[in-house]
């Protein structure tokens, strides 16, 4: 049986400990913006006056633009203290694999996921943050000509459940490292998290199906 590993193993110090709070704390933060985000662009259900109308009193009071700087920064620091545990290496890459495939355990899978998916957001999220920075304030039809005009919608197909599957196997992980996460309320706690996905994706997939339809005269 193969015995190699991804990296040399080591003491942990203080430093990484403090490391996996920044990690965690930045994750938290990431996550609960992209559900508030997601809440705002879904006023585009009621129609394109409600998402305008929001937009325009959070651009008066600067959150879009302060807010947007302060997430692509929180985002910076989340990419880069948990970039400390993705294998890039190729030799590393494949190691990983042939373990998750060897343990076959839940947890390892979800972990091998959590890597796929953040490179994928850390590709999409890079360019909607500066996107979304030079072309301020949010409004329905400059979202609408993205989606229908831009090829955003293919892409938001591929993101929305990478991100939604993200957030989910993050706030499990960090549950379960932290102890928030036992064998008595596992079984519930995976089941709500089910339903979050669910309900998250189903908000998300009608938001981008709007802005599909939204007329663009």
């Amino acid at each position: 049986m193969e015995t190699d590993c991804i990296a040399p193993a080591r003491p942990r110090s203080r430093a990484d400990g403090l490391l996996d709070w920044v990690q965690m704390g930045t994750g938290a933060a990431l996550a609960l913006f992209a559900c508030m985000h997601m809440i705002f662009l879904s006023s585009v259900l009621f129609g394109a006056g409600a998402l305008n109308g929001l937009s325009a009193v959070m651009d008066a009071l600067h959150i879009e633009t302060l807010g947007g700087i302060g997430i692509a920064v929180v985002f910076c620091i989340h990419a880069t203290v948990a970039a400390r545990k993705i294998p890039f290496k190729a030799a590393q890459a494949v190691t990983a694999w042939r373990h998750a495939r060897l343990l076959h355990h839940p947890e390892t899978w979800a972990w091998v996921a959590q890597v796929v998916t953040a490179f994928i957001l850390a590709v999409f999220i890079t360019i909607h943050i500066w996107t979304g920075l030079t072309d301020l304030p949010v409004q329905a039809l400059k979202s609408a000509v993205r989606v229908q005009l831009g090829g955003w919608f293919w892409a938001f197909l591929l993101v929305l459940p990478a991100l939604a599957l993200h957030l989910v196997i993050g706030a499990w992980r960090a549950g379960v490292k932290w102890g928030l996460i036992t064998r008595e309320n596992r079984a519930d706690i995976t089941r709500k998290g089910l339903y979050l996905l669910g309900g998250f994706l189903c908000l998300s997939l009608l938001t981008l199906l709007r802005f599909r339809l939204l007329p663009l005269e």
